[in-house]
């Protein structure tokens, strides 16, 4: 066989190769891709999807009880990792965590309104502050709705200087709206508190996020603002200290 036909016939086997090739990552592609859209689809409708198919496929055309079981679970679950990204995108635990930290934390029993700045509310109000069973209760309003706050910090015990506790958000049909994991962790530099990665524990969706939010910021924001006055009103005073230390004048 001459060289000019080995030559071609190398050229044939090559673009052969590449087809093959080419062919299969297609193929692959093909399936990441429908595999990539199954997993942006609605969870109701995905749900339904794999409920007609196996009806489709059943001799009765009834899922049994443990295919409905387990198609019940994964909408659950899909459901719940909605939900979830909700919660973290919104930072709700964090709003709700800090609101009950700035007007219920150091709350006694018996010590109702414990903010009134300038006789304002802000929208807050503690109606009643109660400990049962070592529970820290507070009934609030909240922008006119009623609340209730359940801590149940003194229930745990400090295990290796951490302490595991909740702190429970109920409605006034005593839903509960949410439920946050807490970290208090105990050293040389005193009490240290954060919200566990996994929060929430428990999640139900409503107007009632929009309300702690704007809530939450409304008061990080005159706090801040209070924060600002007393910063100027101790820069005049080194203004004032300074000029007389030195003997300058205006």
């Amino acid at each position: 066989m001459s060289g000019e036909l080995l030559f071609l016939l190398a050229i044939l086997v090559t673009v052969a190769i590449v087809a093959a090739i080419v062919r299969a990552r297609k193929k692959r592609r093909g399936i990441t891709r429908k595999d990539w859209d199954r997993f942006y689809l609605d969870p109701e409708q995905s749900i339904a999807d794999q409920r007609e198919q196996l009806n489709a496929g059943s001799e009765s055309g009834v899922l049994s009880s443990e295919e409905e079981s387990r198609l019940e679970l994964e909408r659950l679950r899909k459901l719940i990792t909605d939900r979830m990204k909700i919660a973290w995108e919104t930072d709700i635990s964090y709003h709700v965590w800090s609101l009950y930290k700035s007007h219920f934390w150091s709350t006694g029993p018996d010590f109702n309104n414990p903010f009134s700045h300038d006789g304002k509310w802000y929208e807050l109000k503690i109606l009643k502050s109660a400990k049962r069973n070592d529970l820290k209760i507070f009934d609030f309003e909240l922008s006119g709705v009623r609340y209730r706050f359940v801590d149940n910090e003194d229930t745990q015990n400090i295990f290796n200087n951490i302490k595991l506790f909740n702190l429970c958000l109920y409605d006034d049909a005593d839903r509960c709206l949410m439920e946050i994991p807490m970290k208090l962790r105990v050293d040389d530099f005193g009490k240290t508190y954060s919200i566990s990665a996994d929060s929430p524990k428990a999640f139900i969706l409503g107007n009632w996020i929009k309300g702690f939010i704007n809530v939450s910021l409304k008061h990080q924001n005159i706090r801040n603002q209070e924060i600002r006055a007393q910063k100027h009103q101790e820069r005049l005073r080194e203004i004032e200290e300074l000029k007389d230390k030195f003997g300058i004048a205006d």
